[in-house]
């Protein structure tokens, strides 16, 4: 038996197929390899660092921190085996370390909160005013403290210094005969410089003054009405006035430093101050040699916050001139003037601008006539000029060094060439390039504000600009910095170590003075000694600010012998300061990068956004520029006068996407709208563009942008975009169905041209909204009764007028999902509703066949019928209709040409919309019902679920549930097999008092009734003749093409009267029939015999044919509704 294999075996034969497949399979592949790198290079482009990329520093989840801190006391620090030297350094080092902590207390604690009052968050009210005050009385309690304690320090230092340098102490002539504590000096001017800061921050904020002021207002008349405001204790009272008046008294009225260089330093018989000559000397020769450091680079390039000690410099030389009355030395204030000439302005801290000059006006008026009494407002002006003149040139100059320096951090910082120590050096170097960037973009963007703000001089268009520029560089050095913040901290320790190392081969020059242990040395030679090796041990640790303090001290030593000369004294002083900066860099760069001086000239950055929608080509600018006016929130959170600081935040936000979305958003939004229809309608020849005269703007810079981190949410302007063409494509849309197509075609261009991603404009014909309410119609019955006519076959009412180019429909589905939302009694109010109209309406029905005139004529016309009837064939005569329309006519007519006739077709037209209305609300519960009840496969046996879930023995929830859904399932089953018939309830109500003998002047409607149908019959003519015509001069009301509302109306109130057999007696549809066959031979009789051609008589026999085809329609629509009312 052969195997299967064998029998099927069969003849190689290659055809090319699998060649082909496998060729398709490789295409497959190759394809699939492609998309994959293309997924990877997107996914790495998303991860990975650039030059040009921003984000919140804020939101990031980590961050390094490289400042060290220091885990022992000054005691355990300064520790040598000379006990004088270890007290005196100890002392001095406690007092300049205290000095450093209430500086750094001021910036953390006392700056933000007295910044920022005064910003709301709505309009202030007299009492809302009041509880921000309430609410910062203790902060300013605190402030108060805090001052006394800085004036505390003053004391002691300046006794301490009393002490020192005095010709009765050995300590003098033996240790500080030759030692210069310029650190101690510099620690004074620290606090010179927080003491001035506070009282410019307060005087500027006028806010403040003027709050504090009303609130004392109100505790004096408090105080003057205790009853009034159920105040017990007085006493109290008056100590809260006390406390007010000693506060504004200290710090409101801008006496803070004036009060601190005047207060009591004598203590007689124990401290000499002012007539301690020695002390002056000291005084007067370290004040000249800080300025002279000062004078030497505050203008210089490699300036480096300088400009913030100039305060507390100017500060101690005041100090120096009220402690000892000193006013000699007339040149050294010329030196002095000259340094105000070239700094008048130094921004102090945000938007609190110090003036030198004012402080000279204010404290030494007399120092003045030294240089003549200058005009210091026109200085200032000529210096206002100056700047405004090289703004442009030093920007520019900046944007270019801050391009090179971030390209070389991202390539030097990864790989250096040369030794170990020349790579330190070179991060080193390049780290405080960029920090000295920062500061002077910094110093020129804040004196730029302050200048013109303090003038009140108007700033450039393209001054604008450029001030956004300037903090665009700064958030890219910060950015570049937070980018490289790791590996900076990696090298970190080792550039510190680097520069400890240099510092102590500096002092290797002074050690090597004193290596002889043989030798005998002096009491200061051992101080320099003890010194060097105090520093030794200092350095061998983390840099720590109490142990900078420490060398510094040491170092002031040091300088005393004179073996270090001045450039080799310059040199350490720089390392030194090298080392503080690397030790708390992070710091550093957030203070010289930060742009809250902004938040104070937020009125400027719509003319920046304008600019910058105007040049698309600099849109990645924005995200530096949203990221800059953001700074301020460090400051905002610290408010302290309103309850949530962050409703005041939001309020900034706002403001800023506010301006965000009108200058770019909205008109990026239009313009782009525009330019598509442009593209689309390019065959018009609209509007040629002429890229010469309009040039030409790249609306995709802006669409290409990342979204933009804007404080806790984003701004994606490419969806911003893309929703707003959707929803103006759509709303467009729905107003004109018929452009679609055109829309259609924009949103192709929008995708090829801007990529974007919009919906599908064309519309489907299904019904998407739920329409005109049942609710709405149900109270407005008779407003709608006449705004719509109804159509017997569709069931469907049909707007008559409309100011658009479409009309609105009322169908079924309308009404079910009407019934849907407000559930199925809807029905029986409505019916009620229609119920009570149909009332109003028969009313007026009654009154105008009671009308002797009309009922006159009517009774007449019906006796000559009686009277002819065997002549007229039993059919109504059409002469009878036409007499009886002229006598109406002639009985009134309004100036619209409306007779009493066409009120009445009119009025029964509206009873019987009424009525189609209530059949499609019928219509549309049977539809929601039978939707409702779909699911269930057989309405004949329908299961009791609570027989079931009780047999499943489940919970007592489940069972209450199931009896729910069983009453719900047989109300749906009982509405869809029954229903109501609302029609034959109307008939029932209203036919025992029609057919009542009080009602007998109805009887004779059914003769009225031809008369109407002919009415109805030229009205329907006429609408259908202006819909044609389809002009503009005729009113939109009579454009018409469907009211079946009159013959339901006639065919129910001939059911009422029951007058359906004598309106049959009238054989009224047979006489027309017949009267227009006869017309139509009577035409073609007359065309024979005077030999006119048949085509000639074309109108006069299609008028007659019209004529009959809508009275035919009458009929059929007239038969239909009187089916409705069979029994």
């Amino acid at each position: 038996m052969t195997s299967y294999n064998e029998e099927y075996t069969f003849d190689a034969f290659e055809d090319g197929s699998s060649k082909l497949v496998g060729e398709q399979q490789l295409t497959k592949l190759n394809q699939f390899a492609v998309d994959y790198a293309q997924q990877i290079w997107k996914i790495e482009e998303a991860l990975e660092d650039t030059l040009n990329e921003v984000w919140d520093m804020n939101v990031d989840p980590v961050s390094i921190h490289t400042k060290p801190s220091e885990q022992q006391d000054l005691i355990e620090l300064i520790n040598t085996s000379h006990k004088i030297f270890n007290k005196v350094m100890l002392v001095f080092s406690s007092l300049c370390n205290q000095a450093r902590i209430l500086k750094e207390t001021a910036e953390s604690k006392f700056y933000q909160p007295l910044t920022v009052f005064g910003e709301i968050t709505g309009e202030a009210s007299e009492g809302e005013v009041q509880i921000e005050i309430g609410k910062i009385l203790p902060f300013m309690i605190d402030l108060s403290g805090f001052v006394n304690r800085c004036y505390s320090l003053i004391r002691n230092i300046v006794s301490q210094f009393a002490s020192i340098y005095s010709s009765q102490q050995n300590l003098f002539t033996q240790f500080f005969k030759n030692i210069h504590l310029q650190t101690l000096y510099y620690s004074m001017a620290d606090l010179f410089t927080v003491l001035i800061t506070l009282d410019q921050i307060i005087l500027q904020n006028q806010a403040l003054n003027s709050s504090w002021g009303r609130y004392l207002r109100m505790v004096k008349s408090v105080k003057s009405e205790p009853a009034k405001y159920t105040i017990q204790e007085e006493v109290k009272l008056l100590q809260l006035e006390k406390l007010l008046l000693s506060i504004k008294g200290q710090l409101l009225e801008g006496f803070i430093f004036q009060s601190c260089i005047t207060q009591e330093f004598e203590f007689p018989g124990v401290i000499e101050v002012k007539s301690n000559k020695i002390l002056k000397q000291e005084f007067m020769y370290n004040v000249k040699s800080l300025f002279s450091l000062l004078q030497n680079k505050i203008t210089d390039s490699s300036e480096l916050y300088l400009r913030e000690k100039f305060p507390g410099l100017l500060g101690l030389y005041t100090f120096y001139l009220s402690l000892f009355k000193d006013i000699t030395d007339k040149g050294f204030f010329k030196q002095i003037w000259e340094v105000c000439k070239k700094v008048p302005m130094v921004a102090i801290y945000n938007n609190v601008f110090w003036f030198p000059s004012d402080l000279i006006q204010t404290l030494m008026p007399g120092m003045l006539k030294i240089i003549g009494s200058p005009n210091i407002m026109e200085s200032r002006r000529e210096y206002l000029k100056i700047v405004d003149k090289e703004f442009g040139a030093r920007v520019k100059s900046y944007y270019l060094q801050v391009s090179r320096w971030m390209v070389r951090m991202e390539s030097n910082l990864a790989m250096n060439r040369g030794t170990f120590l020349d790579a330190n050096m070179s991060k080193i170097g390049q780290i405080i390039q960029g920090v000295l960037l920062s500061y002077h973009i910094s110093h020129l963007l804040k004196t730029m504000i302050g200048l013109h703000m303090n003038l009140t001089a108007p700033l450039k268009p393209s001054d604008v600009r450029k001030l956004f520029q300037c903090a665009e560089m700064l958030k890219s050095i910060q950015n570049t910095f937070h980018r490289k913040s790791s590996m900076i901290a990696a090298h970190i320790s080792m550039m510190s170590q680097q520069l400890r190392d240099i510092i102590n081969e500096k002092l290797n020059m002074v050690r090597s003075k004193y290596n002889n242990p043989k030798a005998n040395y002096s009491k200061v030679e051992l101080d320099v000694l003890v010194a060097l090796s105090l520093i030794s041990d200092l350095l061998s640790g983390v840099v720590t600010s109490e142990r900078m303090i420490a060398i510094k001290l040491c170092l002031n030593v040091v300088y005393q012998i004179g073996v270090l000369k001045e450039q080799d004294q310059e040199e350490l002083r720089l390392h030194i300061k090298r080392l503080e900066f690397i030790s708390d860099l992070n710091h550093q760069v957030q203070e010289v990068c930060d742009c809250s001086v902004l938040y104070w000239s937020r009125d400027l950055f719509p003319i920046y956004l304008q600019y910058l929608y105007q040049n698309p080509c600099q849109a990645n600018s924005l995200q530096y520029s949203l990221s800059a006016m953001k700074d301020i929130v460090r400051v905002i959170e610290k408010a302290i006068h309103i309850d949530n600081p962050q409703a005041l935040i939001d309020i900034y936000r706002n403001e800023l996407e506010e301006m965000v979305d009108k200058n770019i958003i909205q008109p990026l939004g239009k313009d782009i709208e525009t330019d598509l229809r442009l593209h689309i309608h390019a065959f018009l020849h609209v509007a040629e563009k002429d890229p010469f005269k309009t040039g030409i703007r790249e609306f995709g810079k802006f669409l290409d942008l990342k979204p933009l981190r804007f404080f806790d949410k984003t701004i994606d302007i490419k969806s911003r975009i893309e929703h707003y063409l959707d929803m103006t494509f759509y709303n467009l849309n729905t107003v004109a169905l018929f452009d679609w197509k055109t829309y259609a075609e924009m949103k192709n261009m929008a995708f090829y041209k801007y990529n974007l991603n919009l919906l599908e404009v064309h519309l489907p014909g299904a019904t998407l909204e739920q329409g005109l309410d049942v609710l709405e119609i149900m109270r407005n019955i008779h407003i709608f009764v006449s705004k719509y006519n109804y159509n017997l076959n569709n069931q469907i009412f049909i707007q008559r007028s409309s100011t658009s180019k479409t009309l609105n429909t009322i169908n079924i589905t309308h009404i079910s999902n009407s019934i849907r939302t407000h559930g199925i009694g809807i029905m029986n109010t409505t019916v009620n509703f229609a119920f009570q109209f149909l009332k109003q309406k028969f009313a007026v029905f009654s009154e105008f066949l009671f009308d002797d005139q009309i009922k006159s004529r009517l009774y007449k016309n019906l006796k000559y019928f009686r009277e002819n009837k065997e002549q007229l064939d039993n059919m109504y005569p059409f002469e009878l209709v036409t007499e009886l329309e002229r006598d109406i006519r002639q009985i009134s007519t309004s100036e619209q040409g409306i007779t009493f006739l066409d009120h009445f077709r009119i009025l029964i037209t509206h009873i019987g919309n009424t009525m189609g209305y209530i059949r499609l609300v019928k219509s549309g519960g049977l539809h929601y019902c039978s939707n409702a009840i779909k699911f269930v496969p057989d309405l004949k046996k329908i299961p009791k679920f609570e027989d079931l879930v009780k047999k499943a023995e489940l919970s007592p929830e489940t069972v209450d549930s199931s009896v729910y859904l069983d009453e719900v399932v047989s109300n749906l089953s009982a509405n869809v097999s029954e229903g109501t018939e609302y029609f034959k309830m109307l008939v029932n109500v209203f036919a025992s008092e029609f057919r009542s003998i009080s009602n007998s002047h109805l009887k004779h409607f059914y003769i009225i009734v031809p008369a109407l149908t002919a009415n109805f019959v030229d009205h329907m003519i006429n609408s259908k003749d202006k819909l044609y015509k389809k002009s503009k001069s005729i009113g939109a009301e009579s454009l018409q093409f469907t009211d079946d509302g009159f013959a339901i109306g006639v065919a129910y109130i001939l059911k009422l009267l029951d007058q359906n057999k004598e309106f049959d007696s009238l054989h009224w549809f047979e006489r027309m029939q017949k009267k227009c066959q006869d017309d139509q031979k009577r035409l073609l009789s007359e065309a024979q015999s005077r030999g006119v051609k048949e085509d000639q008589n074309h109108l006069a026999i299609k008028k007659v044919n019209s004529y009959q085809t809508e009275f035919e329609l009458f009929k059929y629509s007239f038969s239909g509704s009187r089916i409705f009312f069979k029994d």
